[in-house]
């Protein structure tokens, strides 16, 4: 008998490999255009190959030609290869749609992102991203948040509080502060000064978006970042200045409408917004191919920050499938707030490697302790998760304290299991897809409270 200990502190000495993709068992699925492969993209599906021993599922017209194929071979990540060219509306729901049904449940099969790029040497580049230790971020929402990280600006998006400023340093908390900028103008010159500075490792816009730019004030305002032609330009009255970066990050558009439309029938990828970034250091964007009204995405803060490196970018959205489909499948949510779920849901899109390790780098405890114990006797295994709560936040978010705490999780397995049986556990509910185990209290935890649950399965092998 085999026995492993996966602990939920495993993030505590910086940055380190999950479930990557070169272990065994998480297996990683190319699934790309049978013309695009054979062109000059195919050293695009080549390198990805090479790089996470993977399999490709090359279609004719459509992904659903290959689906049941790939979802015999079980893989943690699905990577979608798509020239610029493509209609990213339509075909973000086409790849949503196609992770949920690799098997019979309704919950997400794999982590999945689209890797695309201006070119076929753009998209290269994406693929030989090495992984990212986030210690520095740039929020111009929620400044909070950066008390997850550490060490961040902030500037505020509401014109209600302009001229709110803050920022966290590596031995203290988040303190924000006024006096900063008063105009549009300003503003936009401030942070053009920030992001020009090149320091970030993260950064998480909000507001109004569209395909090729972001107003930086919300409601409204005069002050842009916007694409054109692979270039950024900071404008507002009086301002045009050119910003340019280079430092690997990621790029967390959480509350921006379409700039995750790389491409459409109306806006060309000549302009993308998200592209721009890409070319500027981005090595996965994660932005909304339609207008959100709804912040369904905000709550994968849950995962990707107040867990302290636990889980990287993709999987953190992931989770907050998982997390969301159960609110669905539940009944959980009801009338407008079921609306927003199904809506929200399908139109955030990952672009990049899904495999790419880009993680929190330790500050503080995390949110939540979270350990797994498996022990394997051949293809049986048993698992006995336990959770206990360190942290409950303000807000509207659904694990605040305006919702009784952490009422509903995800957390993602080591490797697929199925013919998942309970033996004991003080939850509400368990719910065991085969990628993850999602737990209902039934009730919010607080500061505190612990759960666990025993659970024997098989392990999904070759």
């Amino acid at each position: 008998m085999l026995r492993t200990s996966i602990a939920g502190l495993l993030a505590c000495v910086g940055l380190i490999a999950s479930a990557a993709a070169d272990e065994p068992g998480a297996r990683y699925a190319v699934v790309v255009k049978k013309e695009v492969a054979d062109g000059p993209w195919g050293k695009v599906v080549r390198a990805l190959e090479a790089k996470h021993r993977g399999k490709t599922f090359a279609y004719g017209e459509s992904p659903e030609e290959v689906r049941k194929e790939v979802g015999a071979y079980h893989p943690r990540y699905v990577c979608f290869v798509c020239r610029p060219t493509e209609d990213f509306p339509s075909f973000a729901l086409t790849a949503n749609a196609f992770c949920r049904k690799l098997d019979d449940d309704p919950y997400v099969d794999a982590i999945w992102g689209i890797l695309t790029g201006y070119d076929e040497d753009q998209a290269l580049e994406m693929v030989q991203a090495e992984p990212i230790a986030i210690r520095r971020a740039f929020t111009k929402t929620l400044g909070p948040w950066l008390d997850w990280v550490p060490e961040g600006d902030y500037v505020t998006e509401w014109t209600r509080d302009r001229g709110q400023l803050g920022e966290k340093s590596p031995t203290g908390a988040f303190s924000p502060r006024d006096g900063g900028p008063k105009s549009d103008a300003d503003d936009a010159r401030y942070v053009h000064d920030l992001l020009t500075r090149d320091r970030f490792d993260l950064i998480i816009g909000s507001g109004h978006g569209g395909h090729h730019n972001w107003m930086l004030m919300y409601p409204r305002g005069q002050g842009f970042l916007t694409a054109k032609q692979g270039q950024l330009t900071m404008t507002a009255p009086g301002v045009d200045l050119p910003l340019s970066a280079s430092r690997p990050k990621v790029y967390w558009a959480v509350g921006n409408c379409l700039t995750g439309v790389v491409n459409s029938g109306r806006n060309g990828f000549q302009d993308s917004y998200a592209l721009a970034w890409m070319k500027n250091g981005a090595k996965q964007y994660l932005g909304a191919v339609q207008s959100t009204w709804y912040e369904l995405n905000w709550n994968m803060a849950d995962w990707f920050l107040k867990q302290e490196g636990r889980w990287t970018f993709s999987e953190s959205l992931f989770l907050l499938r998982q997390w969301s489909n159960y609110l669905l499948t539940e009944n959980v949510v009801t009338g407008r707030d079921r609306e927003g779920t199904e809506f929200t849901d399908g139109i955030f899109v990952l672009y990049g490697d899904p495999a790419l390790e880009a993680r929190v780098e330790k500050t503080r405890d995390p949110a939540l302790t979270e350990t797994l114990d498996v022990r394997e006797d051949g293809d049986l295994v048993r698992m006995s998760y336990k959770v206990k709560v360190n942290f409950v936040g303000e807000g509207n978010k659904r694990t605040a304290e305006k919702y009784d705490g952490w009422r509903i999780f995800a957390y993602l397995l080591p490797f697929p299991i199925t013919d998942a049986k309970v033996e004991s556990t003080d939850f509400a509910k368990v719910v065991l897809p085969g990628e993850t185990l999602i737990w209902d209290a039934g009730k919010g935890l607080k500061v505190g409270d612990e759960r666990s649950v025993v659970f024997t399965a098989k392990r999904v092998r070759d």
